[in-house]
């Protein structure tokens, strides 16, 4: 059977104030002509279709839309909530969806209670098991799943301790549970929504659920799977150490500038019973790119042409704070999204201690200048004030 394994969209995400409707609209019609020239059997998303839990409506719209016609040209799709996503929502759409070939898994669940997905191939010849593991948060792992979940575990573990394990033994122990229910000797997938300590992250994902406390490792991931298919990590790449084929497919899009040197790509994933998975991607071409410049001013003006449509990130090289710089900047790169001066600062000037409150105006400021810019305030500038010091004296002596 063949599979597109495909996730981290979020929709909806903007760079800084630019909407890119029009880009996940490019790439999302990118991914269906895909999976309708490469006869896939099924579609795998990986979680984080929306960039936030309750998405506009155009974005609510986008997704769905690209969920049914991946269905009508691959027969089925298969999608869980990553961490931006509402498993509310999906619960919400399940049900209406599922008439049209879309199968969404809000949450965990046994393998007898959903927790296993079965797809017939086109020709249904075979089928293929896929268990459904969406992302969890740390207190969700404690409080719900593994606590309602004692008798399943000791069946697997008798010896398990549920609340002493670790996020990565609870991931394992999830993970091992939901892959025994593949059928001996079948087409069995993992696909989930977790970190795995190790994975280059691509910098745009959210922090705070990429920490030691939500790391698994790949020895968490269980060999009884013949294909893992991960979401979180926007860096396409595989997982190093994993005991059978694992990968993390990346976002689709460059969706901020720490990912300007990706290069997206679309997964593909042929399995038979009992052989290891064949895996090959698929390069993305839509969208923006997204290039960071760092250049004197003259120069860059000299270098317009070279950046297309790009979206830029501009470093410009000065003595020091420029006024209105980004002004400067964007009336020859309208596509400057950021725009920031770059200079050597002194050495020490985060540390510089600021002066008592009953000094005088200018010192303050010539203190404050330099903590916050690291460079002495321009000496004209400090005239001005000082004038206008004086000027506030006589106006209240």
């Amino acid at each position: 059977m063949r599979f597109l394994h495909t996730g981290d969209w979020h929709v909806g995400k903007k760079l800084g104030r630019i909407s890119r409707e029009a880009e996940f609209e490019q790439v999302l019609d990118e991914l269906v002509a895909i999976a309708r020239d490469q006869k896939v059997d099924a579609v795998l998303v990986a979680g984080d279709l929306w960039d936030r839990p309750l998405p506009p409506l155009d974005s609510m719209r986008m997704v769905i839309d690209a969920l049914i016609r991946l269905a009508d040209v691959a027969g089925k799709v298969v999608a869980i909530p990553g961490n931006h996503d509402s498993a509310q929502l999906f619960g919400v759409l399940a049900r209406l969806l599922e008439p049209r070939g879309v199968i969404l898994a809000p949450k965990i669940a046994r393998p007898e209670d959903g927790g296993i997905v079965r797809i017939p191939s086109r020709d249904g010849t075979e089928d293929a098991c896929v268990a459904v593991f969406p992302f969890l948060h740390e207190a969700v792992v404690i409080d719900d799943v593994l606590k309602d979940s004692q008798d399943w575990f000791a069946k697997l573990d008798p010896g398990s301790v549920v609340g002493a394990d670790r996020y990565a033994d609870k991931v394992r122990r999830l993970s091992t549970a939901l892959c025994s229910g593949f059928d001996p000797g079948g087409i069995g997938i993992l696909m989930a929504h977790y970190f795995v300590d190790g994975a280059e992250i691509g910098g745009g994902e959210r922090k705070i659920h990429l920490g030691e406390q939500y790391a698994a490792t790949a020895q968490s991931i269980p060999p009884g799977a013949g294909y893992v298919a991960l979401g979180h990590i926007h860096r396409p790449q595989e997982v190093a150490g994993a005991a059978v084929a694992t990968r993390y497919c990346g976002s689709p899009l460059q969706l901020d500038f720490s990912e300007r040197t990706h290069e997206k790509q679309a997964v593909i994933v042929d399995i038979k019973p009992g052989s290891p998975a064949k895996v090959k991607t698929i390069a993305l071409t839509s969208g923006r790119k997204l290039i960071r410049v760092t250049d004197e001013l003259e120069s860059l003006q000299s270098r317009v042409t070279e950046f297309g449509d790009a979206y830029l990130d501009v470093r410009v090289k000065t003595s020091g704070p420029v006024f209105g710089l980004a002004d400067q900047v964007r009336k020859f790169l309208p596509n400057a999204v950021m725009v920031q001066a770059v200079y050597d600062r002194v050495a020490g000037s985060e540390e510089v201690a600021a002066k008592s409150l009953d000094g005088r105006i200018t010192d303050l400021y010539a203190g404050y200048h330099l903590r916050a810019h690291g460079v002495e305030p321009p000496a004209e500038l400090l005239d001005e004030l000082r004038i206008l010091e004086e000027e506030v004296q006589r106006a209240a002596s």
